[in-house]
């Protein structure tokens, strides 16, 4: 079993403190987010940013407006910034994303990854579901890189590598797959239509969050 989740990283010719001044506001992300989803972000309290800190993300997704309500569940400056989104009235109770920097020469290594909170089998069928949910976020995730690169002035950035797995420094914050109930019942209703999915349906598996 595992954690559906990808990743995509690239090379940003800007030094990693720059890199981290943006990645770790959340105020900014509205200009990084590849999905365009993300309209404003404000932390609540306003005050510093550092670990369980509780920030609001106001959205909107095919003409629905909503806001969630993040935690910050990993907070290692300069190098890392990861946070569970929820609700409101429960924040940190989803799925987890993250920024990962790491320096290269005179740039910045950018991983951004996520983990859903459903996990399914690695072997075929579901491996054909880890696949294209990881497609399908890895797509999204691509833009937020050049987004990031052009509000540093930077070019755009280089040696993007695209991974369909769960970072492991997020899916180790979740519990082990089979002993997390809404994992399975996620992965009951992905099952229901396995065999459409395994036959070119698989853009249908899930609804994105």
């Amino acid at each position: 079993m595992r954690y559906l989740g990808a990743s995509v990283s690239g090379v940003v010719a800007v030094p990693i403190e720059q890199v981290w001044e943006l990645v770790s506001n959340p105020a900014r992300h509205p200009e990084l987010a590849g999905s365009g989803e993300v309209r404003a972000v404000e932390v609540v309290g306003g005050g510093p940013m550092g670990p369980g800190v509780v920030f609001r993300s106001h959205q909107r997704v095919r003409g629905l407006s909503y806001i969630t309500a993040s935690r910050t569940v990993i907070w290692d400056p300069p190098f890392r910034f990861a946070w569970r989104v929820g609700t409101s009235f429960a924040p940190g109770v989803a799925q987890i994303w993250m920024f990962n920097l790491s320096a290269v020469g005179g740039g910045t290594r950018v991983e951004n990854g996520m983990a859903q909170i459903y996990a399914l089998p690695t072997v075929f069928p579901f491996s054909l579901i880890h696949d294209e949910l990881g497609r399908r976020e890895a797509a999204l995730m691509a833009p937020t890189l050049a987004n990031l690169a052009r509000a540093l002035g930077a070019p755009a950035p280089t040696d993007l590598l695209e991974r369909y797995v769960a970072p492991a420094a997020i899916e180790q914050l979740l519990p082990w797959p089979t002993m997390q109930g809404a994992v399975w019942e996620g992965g009951a209703g992905i099952l229901a239509g396995a065999v459409e999915q395994a036959t070119g349906g698989l853009a249908r598996v899930l609804p994105r969050a």
